[in-house]
């Protein structure tokens, strides 16, 4: 399974969204965090009455989360999910006509003959 064409861009479509996410909220995080240290005078400043710059871009980090795991949702059910239910049938597809060949192969077996028994 894991050498079909369609799990392997699977994993990669799910690698390249998570880095992809990952460094928007490390950067976004990183960003805040550098602002607050090195330029406190900017973000003290006010954009309006009690509202300062420093407020916005930390109340900005709740709405950038939430970004995030609104397009990650969008992103598993417009390309994972999709691809994820046909590889689980041709999965279901293989373990049957395993089970199929296995059945035809093994001779019947008496009750009880493989069981196993304690003292």
């Amino acid at each position: 399974m894991s050498h079909d064409p369609a799990y392997q861009s699977l994993r990669r479509a799910h690698r390249r969204f998570g880095s992809r996410s990952t460094a928007v909220a490390v950067g976004g995080f990183l960003l805040y965090v550098l602002l607050s240290s090195f330029a406190p005078g900017l973000m003290n400043s006010s954009l309006s009455g009690h509202l300062t710059l420093g407020l916005a871009l930390g109340l900005g980090q709740f709405v950038m989360m939430a970004v995030i795991v609104w397009r990650y949702l969008v992103h598993m059910r417009t390309r994972v999910t999709p691809v994820t239910r046909g590889l689980r049938g041709l999965a279901r597809h293989h373990d049957e006509v395993a089970a199929r060949g296995r059945a035809a192969a093994e001779p019947p077996v008496a009750p009880g003959a493989g069981e196993f028994r304690p003292w």
